[in-house]
């Protein structure tokens, strides 16, 4: 299939009580990885790409990394018969404008540490552009750190804000701070799930959880029953995909090949995208 528009997909999980995986890639094999479990599970899935996998795929070059990932992107969808939308994450609006122009079907602005009013402005902006361009527009409010970063609840999205903020940018979807953390390589982090009723209770548009990796499963699976819809993947598959190659290069010292190590890897993050993609529900729904 050709890349598809994640706004219907998104809007049907929300409805339904589902979510849509988003999972992170920085090679090409994890890229497949994505795509195969996805055919696997006859689940639509999202291959997302982050500013910082953009500067690695590039070699220090984003645009160029974005040129990278656009053309293995297309064709990556075009191996298997699911939706598979291609999502730039945490960018800046030079990296969205050219990504809408280079054919991702989904952007995220990432305007979250900006001053409101600016932030208002600058996604609104580019929300206008990239609905123009018929690609789904994704924007943060409040903040999800990493760890060392303070975890105040004034980071935290702000339910009135929220309502406020997808009104005057018009969106298509929004990430909400719920006291998630990126980079967390154990599940031990609950979620503000108060915060996210109060939030569903005034914003419409469907809800993305950011940071999910050390987010306890209990607490990700009331957030979707709550209205979370698409769960970002990043460090729980990195560390499935490196601990398989890492066995495989203690098993055999005398491996060279990088073939030998990355195909056992891609497997391992195969099997790593099947689970999450069952336990977020949309295992089936390309089909039904």
């Amino acid at each position: 299939m050709t890349l598809c528009d994640l706004r219907p997909w998104l809007v049907r999980a929300q409805r339904e009580q589902y979510a849509i995986g988003a999972f992170n890639a920085n090679t090409l094999e994890q890229v497949q990885a994505i795509v195969l479990a996805a055919e696997a599970e006859q689940s639509p899935a999202v291959i997302q790409v982050s500013h910082r996998a953009l500067q690695y795929i590039g070699s220090g070059d984003q645009m160029l990394g974005l040129e990278y990932v656009a053309a293995v992107g297309k064709v990556a969808a075009q191996s298997v018969s699911v939706p598979i939308a291609l999502h730039l994450d945490h960018a800046n609006g030079d990296e969205v404008r050219r990504a809408i122009a280079l054919g991702f079907t989904s952007v995220m602005f990432d305007g979250s540490l900006l001053p409101y009013a600016e932030n208002v402005a600058t996604t609104r902006l580019l929300s206008d552009e990239a609905r123009a361009a018929d690609v789904c527009m994704e924007a943060e409010l409040g903040e999800v750190p990493k760890p060392g970063v303070s975890d105040d609840t004034e980071a935290l999205t702000d339910p009135a804000e929220a309502e406020a903020f997808v009104a005057a940018t018009g969106i298509d979807s929004l990430a909400v701070a719920l006291g998630s953390m990126h980079a967390v390589t154990e599940k031990h982090v609950s979620i503000d799930l108060e915060r996210l009723r109060a939030i569903r209770a005034v914003v419409a548009a469907p809800l993305v959880l950011h940071g999910s990796s050390g987010v306890l499963d209990g607490e990700i699976a009331a957030g979707i029953r709550m209205g979370l819809c698409k769960i970002n993947v990043a460090t729980q598959l990195n560390k499935v995909f490196t601990l398989a190659a890492r066995a495989k290069l203690v098993d055999d010292t005398t491996v060279v090949d990088p073939r030998k190590y990355l195909g056992p890897a891609r497997t391992a993050m195969i099997d790593g995208v099947r689970e999450r993609i069952r336990f977020f529900g949309s295992s089936g729904k390309a089909k039904s």
